[in-house]
């Protein structure tokens, strides 16, 4: 008897990340403030940085400076422990090899919307305050997680416009993404 596996909750989630980073991808090389915001002739270039081994010792360092304070936050705050485990809810039983997919997804899909194409149009404060209000949850006390966000968003979009591209605030957002999943998805209940 065949059994089919049953599908991940987080399948549409993936799914739209995926496409917004498609259609990302298509809107993007027919804008120009972005080159000029990040000084590069492409967006080859733009995507990379000036320097893509610095960006990404960047993109790592952040990334676990980011995730050292977000589970600071969960251990220490009341709101991190109930995003905490509202998050864990969401992913329990998730596969790791999902997680890092949908890390990966997540990054790539906001990095190229927050940074990539809001960035050069709405400043460092305007895409951070839209990053914070994207990750904003109005229930259950958890608005700080918008604020958090904001913040991040203001780490990465530093990390984007001191690089000169996009690759150091991928991967420190991967880095804080994937971390994060794969400690709800191996959590035991």
């Amino acid at each position: 008897m065949d059994t089919v596996a049953p599908r991940s909750p987080l399948t549409p989630a993936a799914f739209a990340y995926a496409t917004a980073s498609v259609v990302a991808l298509l809107i993007l090389p027919h804008l120009h403030a972005p080159l000029v915001r990040y000084g590069q002739p492409h967006h080859g270039a733009l995507l990379l940085g000036s320097a893509p081994s610095t960006g990404a010792g960047w993109g790592l360092a952040l990334g676990a400076l980011l995730t050292a304070a977000g589970q600071a936050a969960t251990r220490f705050t009341r709101w991190g422990r109930r995003l905490d485990a509202l998050l864990a809810r969401l992913v329990k039983g998730l596969h790791p090899v999902d997680a890092v997919l949908l890390a990966a997804l997540s990054a790539l899909a906001e990095e190229l919307v927050f940074r990539g194409i809001l960035l050069p149009y709405l400043g460092l404060w305007g895409s951070s305050a839209l990053f914070g209000l994207a990750h904003w949850v109005p229930r259950d006390g958890l608005w700080p997680w918008g604020v958090w966000a904001f913040v991040a968003g203001l780490v990465l979009g530093q990390a984007a416009l001191a690089t000169g591209g996009l690759l150091a605030p991928l991967v420190a957002h991967f880095v804080v993404n994937a971390v994060g999943l794969l400690l709800l998805s191996w959590r035991r209940p």
